[in-house]
């Protein structure tokens, strides 16, 4: 007997390769997804999912944190509600690790946009923080 509770991992290759045919839910706050997050994706924080269900459609939610946890613990919220449900490894950090598309803030007035995918000031402190452990 396989478990009701159970849910895909992708990486974010893998996720490139259906973006952006299937439904993206980001599950980090407000400001997190502010920061930087993949276009289009639709920020839902964590926190909010339940009361939010009538936001999602009736198809297979792809799931996305910083990391991988809470969007772990978002599939899991969500296959009890009856959702398909697929959680992005490593979230945004392996999604900019890969070199997928990123969406940041507008640059302030007066200054220069941002070059080619680079990582907004608070995801380069979680970025430095993330490869100073897994390097360690």
């Amino acid at each position: 007997m396989t478990d009701q509770r159970a849910f895909r991992t992708v990486t974010a290759d893998e996720l490139a390769l259906a973006w952006p045919r299937v439904t993206l839910v980001d599950v980090r706050s407000r400001e997190e997804h502010a920061t930087a997050h993949v276009p289009g994706s639709l920020n839902i924080p964590l926190d909010e999912l339940t009361s939010r269900l009538a936001d999602l459609p009736n198809s297979t939610i792809y799931l996305m944190c910083g990391s991988g946890k809470r969007s772990s613990q978002a599939a899991r919220l969500l296959i009890t509600h009856g959702y398909t449900t697929v959680n992005v490894a490593g979230g945004i950090t392996e999604w900019y690790r890969a070199g997928h598309p990123v969406t940041y803030p507008p640059a302030p007035d007066g200054q220069s946009p941002p070059s080619k995918n680079p990582a907004a000031p608070g995801l380069r402190r979680l970025l430095r923080r993330l490869f100073r452990r897994t390097s360690a």
